[in-house]
């Protein structure tokens, strides 16, 4: 059903925002296959995002970095949403890459996100620059967009 699909989404936040990591990564996995009975559905572009992005920062909890950017990549797979064109990708598990000196990862997610975020007004340019500089850019709001349950919906 529909409501359920939004309603996993939400309790794969909520189990985030409680560091229940074992339960995140259940959820998540559980979130990405019934998104693909979803396809059409507004919000599949987000439950792909949300679904790497957290089972990537629930591999870094396991120190399993390779894993982790592997789905940083593969949040960035995506055919994107409203939320995403708009707004911006979850930066969060790219800034905790960088953290562990995985500039390569993060500058091959920018890249694959230049399709997503259509309105990035040169942030995905500007971050990538000062990557390359050995920064770790002030990522400000899109730490928190499609991984807080509080603005999800």
């Amino acid at each position: 059903m529909e409501s359920d699909f939004i309603l996993l989404g939400r309790r794969l936040l909520k189990a985030y925002a409680r560091h229940d990591y074992l339960t995140v990564s259940q959820m998540a996995t559980d979130y990405l296959a019934t998104a693909e009975r979803f396809r059409h559905h507004t919000n599949y572009g987000n439950a792909i995002h949300q679904a790497n992005t957290l089972l990537g920062l629930v591999e870094l909890q396991q120190d399993h970095v390779d894993r982790a950017a592997e789905y940083l990549l593969n949040s960035a797979r995506t055919p994107g949403s409203r939320q995403l064109k708009a707004f911006g990708p979850s930066m969060l598990l790219a800034q905790r890459l960088l953290e562990r000196n995985q500039r390569s990862a993060v500058l091959r997610y920018l890249d694959e996100c230049r399709s997503l975020w259509m309105l990035s007004f040169g942030s995905l340019w500007k971050w990538r620059r000062q990557i390359l500089r050995g920064r770790i850019p002030n990522f400000g709001a899109n730490l928190s967009y499609l991984t807080d349950y509080k603005s999800f919906g």
